[in-house]
């Protein structure tokens, strides 16, 4: 039963924290903030080249790419069609609010360890952090590489 009341609460989590990233004002979102910008040992996003992030990345499930083309109007497609500045931007933004939203829930996951106070509540939490980690750091990677193309299109 505890294990449902945590599948149950991560499920509700992520809907939430899914929802808010969606109604969230992009101008609210500075991509230049201590919580967004690359470190300077990430090297601009060159770091995750070592864990061959270039392979595993695109074998992730991706819901933006389902979810852009069910609700398009609240979630953006991730394709630039042309050089389009105001995509790149908004991609930037994306990318913020996506590595937002899975640090969120993934430190609100942790309270299956209130709900379920045994090694299966631990379990849970950990597990579903672990799950969100590779959806951070492909955010981490991908924003630099979209930042200097925003830069480089603003310069054209």
């Amino acid at each position: 039963m505890k294990f449902l009341y945590c599948f149950l609460y991560l499920l509700i989590v992520s809907i939430v924290i899914f929802l808010i990233g969606r109604i969230i004002p992009r101008n609210w979102i500075n991509e230049n903030s201590f919580l967004f910008k690359s470190f300077k040992w990430e090297k601009e996003g060159k770091i995750y080249e070592k864990l061959k992030i270039k392979k595993w990345k695109t074998k992730l499930p991706d819901a933006s790419i389902l979810l852009s083309r069910i609700i398009p109007k609240i979630y953006p497609t991730k394709r630039m069609k042309n050089n389009d500045k105001e995509k790149a931007m908004i991609l930037v933004k994306e990318s913020c609010v996506a590595e937002g939203t899975h640090k969120a829930v993934s430190v609100l996951g942790l309270f299956c360890i209130y709900i379920w106070k045994s090694m299966g509540g631990v379990t849970i939490a950990v597990v579903f952090y672990l799950f969100n980690v590779p959806f951070i750091l492909i955010q981490r990677y991908n924003r630099p590489r979209l930042k200097k193309l925003a830069n480089k299109l603003n310069n054209c």
